[in-house]
């Protein structure tokens, strides 16, 4: 077996799980795509999120274990757009929340994130089950709002449990009011894929302490979706894979 050599790496003191790549069972009864629900970056869209991963080429490393669903948030992009992605994608523009600051008592609150919360929640009812949630920068912290949230019975209490989660510059949660999420690391596998020239690899690696053994994923680059190779891109799948076999022995036990 060949052990990924600093693949799986973390600071701030935090445990990550030791990734070793080995063959995975991958016979016929065992090849049930994987439905994941994919939330794009901030003032992006969902097909933008979709572009991102054709270029890194990632929907056609995945696209046999992996159904992804991309979905505009429901709020219009209520500012101006980003300078790294108003030339290179083209609108309409939306948004998760955006961050507002009231400077008196020096503090975030999210506007748009209820209306956002409301839309998840009919996405899950009208298009789930998904088995993983996915995100880019804002997508990804409201990925992981929504998987913690989930796991402390406050959303998604009709859908079936989230089995896994996938965050790319995963960005840090500051608004108060949902502070209380990362009171408990959130048990659930997930894959965190930080760049070292991010500008919000900070946030990225704080987010990453409030997970339960994370496997972290870098790559040199900046804020994108990296093209992963190799033994990096083997990482994610057999992450995929093992999430896939758990799900079909699940479905199996279910019938006895």
């Amino acid at each position: 077996m060949l052990r990924a050599p600093r693949l799986v790496s973390c600071r701030h003191s935090v445990k990550c799980s030791t990734v070793t790549l080995a063959k995975v069972n991958t016979s016929p009864d065992m090849t049930r795509k994987l439905k994941i629900l994919a939330l794009h970056s901030f003032r992006t869209s969902g097909a933008t999120f979709s572009l991102q991963m054709s270029r890194a080429g990632l929907d056609k490393a995945l696209q046999d274990l992996v159904d992804i669903v991309y979905v505009n948030a429901p709020n219009d992009a209520s500012g101006p757009i980003p300078e790294d992605v108003k030339p290179y994608f083209e609108g309409p523009y939306f948004e998760w929340w955006n961050a507002e600051k009231d400077e008196e008592r020096d503090r975030i609150t999210y506007r748009g994130w209820d209306n956002s919360k409301d839309f998840i929640e009919k996405v899950f009812k009208e298009q789930g089950p998904f088995d993983g949630v996915m995100g880019f920068s804002q997508g990804g912290a409201c990925a992981s709002t929504v998987a913690a949230l989930q796991r402390l019975g406050v959303m998604l209490q009709g859908a079936p449990p989230l089995k896994f989660a996938i965050f790319f510059a995963g960005a840090l949660i500051r608004d108060r009011n949902l502070s209380y999420i990362y009171k408990e690391k959130v048990t659930l596998p997930s894959i965190h894929i930080i760049g070292d020239k991010d500008y919000v690899k900070e946030w990225s690696e704080f987010q990453l302490t409030k997970w339960q053994d994370p496997i972290l994923i870098r790559h040199p680059r900046g804020h994108v979706i990296p093209r992963l190779e190799g033994e990096k891109l083997q990482v994610v799948r057999q992450f995929l894979q093992t999430q896939q076999m758990a799900a079909q022995v699940k479905h199996e036990s279910s019938k006895l």
